[in-house]
């Protein structure tokens, strides 16, 4: 099974969302500890992968090695890629 860990970032973001709404992006996050290379997209041009949760997005970094994944940051689908990915 999959670990998971979530950078201070990551953490920030979620305090910041509605309880209902983090609990939501948790939840899939811990989903995608199963079945893994199903559930994650990869996002082109970087080394990162994006899980859905409803209209927010959880962008993630997948560990092969270790099976791990770390949780980098957490946002709404219109903006979480502007804010937290480098041009």
């Amino acid at each position: 099974m999959t670990n998971v860990e979530y950078t201070e970032q990551a953490i920030g973001h979620l305090e910041n969302l509605d309880p209902q709404v983090a609990d939501r992006v948790m939840n899939k996050v811990d989903e995608a500890t199963d079945w893994t290379e199903h559930r994650l997209e990869r996002l082109s041009g970087y080394p990162y992968y994006k899980l859905r949760a409803g209209d927010y997005r959880a962008i993630i970094t997948w560990d092969h090695d270790d099976d791990l994944l770390i949780v980098e940051a957490v946002g709404h689908r219109r903006n979480v890629y502007d804010r937290h990915l480098p041009p």
